[in-house]
């Protein structure tokens, strides 16, 4: 009995190898012209090609670490849908990940920190009365307006009363009308989204989103906009004039993307069911809108946008929190979450829910997403331990750390010297050199990915070699 146990266990561990985790060929591969190629499945090595006809619906989720490779494949797969579909993408871009290469693509940059956008503007054909629920359950989102029943009530009869009196009015005219009736409170509660700095509401609109919706590539750069109050409110408009804009269109005759809204890090405004993201995610299909997420926390998206979401790039991820909270959202067996905590740049595991029938195997890995452009990778070592980050993202993160031009370009030349290796030790060391403290630079490698026991250990080494005897204790600064 306990050699056929052994002998049953044994083979439990080879059937990996027999039935390897992955869907059926023919629900992945698609002919060049109909479906985006994103790169082949671990085990049988198929090509995986991204079909919204094979899909129960367009939408799609990329969650991962700094680093860990969503923007690129966000780039890749874009480029390739423009390609292939000539469709139309709208970025809300919250950090400004997007500029350079939209501009690059031969796409459009819109700099919301110079343009206006009047919250009053009726889109799609809006009555009044639906507009004005719209700004206030905006503002329910964003400032907790529910907590404040007597000035949400007054807030909403201000904008009844600007609707009546001005043919084009803006944000800026319902505060002067409650600052008149002395309604002191509720026109605070509005002033942070009017005053100087803070005006981008203004105004009349300096925006067409309706245009915008069908221009090719176009990027909608947040992260210059004064608060993040400020860019999830403008975010959050812009999301229901989409809304009302697909709304208008009606419904699609046939299947297809008209428009691909890509949300990176819009973590405000997409924890909230109330928010028109869940709208969009729970509509968009019959009006050929589909929804792109990417995100490093992906509890900041509310479950029902997991639930909802037809395809799920889950790329590396380090914090159980975040892994719990994703597996439980989609379902996957524990050998993927194992391997998902050791993803490289570029890995991913990949959730498709099709359109058809199929077995229960809905998450299967991927090798490399197989992008457009040469992935520039570099990695920290040290101790069995390898934190890959791609050059590009990299150098972002150490400038916003704050590092200089000059400090920049010592790094990558170390980089360079040793094909893109660095021991964590020297990083570290160099950082110190450069004026960094202990808990910055600890929180900065922590971003990267790198985890406490890879933590102790380098400052460990840092401090043995600046020690004169004996190894320093290390205590780690939460």
């Amino acid at each position: 009995m306990k050699l056929s146990y052994l002998f049953s266990k044994d083979l439990a561990r080879k059937m990996i190898l027999v039935h390897p985790p992955e869907p059926r060929k023919e629900l992945l591969l698609s002919m060049p012209g109909e479906g985006i190629y994103l790169g082949k499945t671990r085990f049988l090595h198929a090509p995986v090609f991204w079909d919204h006809r094979k899909l129960i619906n367009p939408h799609m989720a990329v969650v991962g670490i700094t680093g860990s490779g969503k923007s690129y494949l966000v780039k890749t797969f874009l480029t390739r849908a423009a390609l292939i579909w000539n469709s139309n993408a709208l970025i809300l871009d919250w950090v400004g990940e997007y500029d350079k290469w939209v501009r690059q693509a031969g796409g459009r940059v819109i700099d919301l920190g110079k343009e206006r956008l009047n919250l009053l503007d009726l889109v799609g054909g809006l009555p009044k009365s639906s507009r004005i629920k719209q700004i206030v359950s905006a503002l329910d989102i964003l400032v907790d307006l529910k907590s404040f029943p007597r000035e949400r009530d007054e807030i909403e009869e201000a904008l009844e009363a600007v609707y009546g009196s001005k043919k084009k009015a803006n944000l800026s005219d319902v505060v002067r009308w409650l600052d008149k009736k002395k309604r002191k409170k509720a026109a605070r509660l509005l002033k942070r989204f009017t005053s100087e700095g803070c005006d981008f509401f203004a105004g009349d609109s300096t925006l067409d989103i309706k245009a915008l919706t069908s221009s090719g590539l176009v990027c909608l750069d947040l992260h210059s906009l004064p608060t993040e109050e400020v860019r999830s409110l403008a975010g959050l408009t812009i999301l229901q004039y989409v809304k009302e804009i697909m709304r208008a269109e009606g419904a699609a005759e046939e299947a297809g993307v008209r428009l691909f809204i890509v949300l990176d890090e819009a973590w405000k405004i997409a924890q909230d069911e109330r928010s028109e993201v869940i709208a969009i995610v729970r509509e968009g299909r019959k009006y050929n809108f589909a929804l792109l997420m990417a995100t490093q926390n992906p509890t900041d998206m509310h479950k029902t946008i997991f639930s909802n979401i037809g395809t799920i790039f889950v790329m590396r991820l380090v914090l159980r929190e975040y892994r719990d909270y994703v597996r439980t959202s989609i379902g996957y067996s524990q050998f993927i979450d194992n391997e998902i905590g050791k993803f490289g740049v570029g890995d991913a595991a990949v959730n498709m829910i099709f359109a058809r029938r199929q077995s229960k195997i809905n998450t299967f890995l991927m090798d490399k997403i197989d992008g457009e452009e040469p992935l520039f990778l570099m990695k920290i070592t040290g101790d069995g331990m390898d934190i890959e980050v791609e050059r590009e993202q990299l150098v972002k993160m150490l400038y916003e750390l704050g590092l200089t031009e000059d400090q920049l370009g010592l790094i990558k030349r170390e980089f360079e010297k040793t094909d893109g290796l660095m021991d964590s030790e020297q990083f570290v060391a160099m950082l110190e050199k450069f004026g960094y403290s202990k808990s910055a630079i600890i929180s900065f490698l922590r971003q990267l990915g790198m985890d406490e026991r890879n933590l102790i250990r380098t400052f460990s080494l840092v401090k043995m070699r600046k020690a004169t005897k004996g190894l320093v204790d290390v205590v780690l600064e939460e």
